[in-house]
């Protein structure tokens, strides 16, 4: 298990039914900066800020430290419409999920898709032990996604928000068996 994701930056492309993840280039910056620069999806994020400038695109595509995120882009046109990827969490065999999709793209199952797409990666190709993710109590659209996923809730607590500071979350797990049982059983 690699404790620092910056090893397994291949160039890994995933693909699912609509979508095809691959890794962020600087010709996102531009789509990424446009859907990110919305003070709704910041205020539900931790680590957007609003507003969110062309600047702060470019700075992520170069250097988002040791973590492996994804553009999320629809398979057919190769549109960018968000992020999905995994930090390391400090922990031995975990890391952290993160995902969000552009407004103009909610609704559509896309983040549950990129997020199920990514959980595989990370139990797959990275051999993780667990996977864990928040969200705020009252981003009632992220917990569908991460109930679709198969995640547990383990509990409740605080998280610091870019844009919103010190908010209430809820905290989910998953781990290596439970993602065996959801193939096994073909996740829905």
């Amino acid at each position: 298990m690699t404790e620092d994701f910056t090893a397994e930056r291949d160039g890994a492309t995933i693909e699912s039914g609509r979508l095809r993840l691959r890794p962020l280039a600087m010709k996102d910056a531009q789509p990424l900066a446009n859907l990110a620069n919305d003070r709704h999806l910041a205020a539900m994020l931790a680590r957007i800020p609003h507003p969110y400038r062309l600047s702060d695109a470019r700075a992520f595509i170069a250097d988002h430290g040791s973590e492996i995120v994804f553009a999320l882009c629809l398979k057919e046109e190769d549109r960018f419409v968000g992020c999905c990827g995994l930090k390391p969490s400090g922990r031995k065999g975990r890391a952290e999920l993160g995902y969000w999709v552009g407004r103009a793209y909610w609704g559509r199952g896309i983040a549950t898709e990129g997020a199920q797409a990514v959980i595989d990666y990370g139990f797959a190709r990275l051999q993780l032990d667990a996977i864990d993710v928040s969200c705020r109590v009252v981003n009632e659209s992220s917990r569908r996604v991460i109930r679709k996923c198969g995640f547990h809730f383990c509990g409740s607590g605080m998280i610091e928000s870019v844009s919103s500071g010190r908010v209430a979350s809820e905290h989910f797990v998953m781990d290596r068996s439970c993602w065996t049982s959801l193939k096994a059983w073909g996740r829905q």
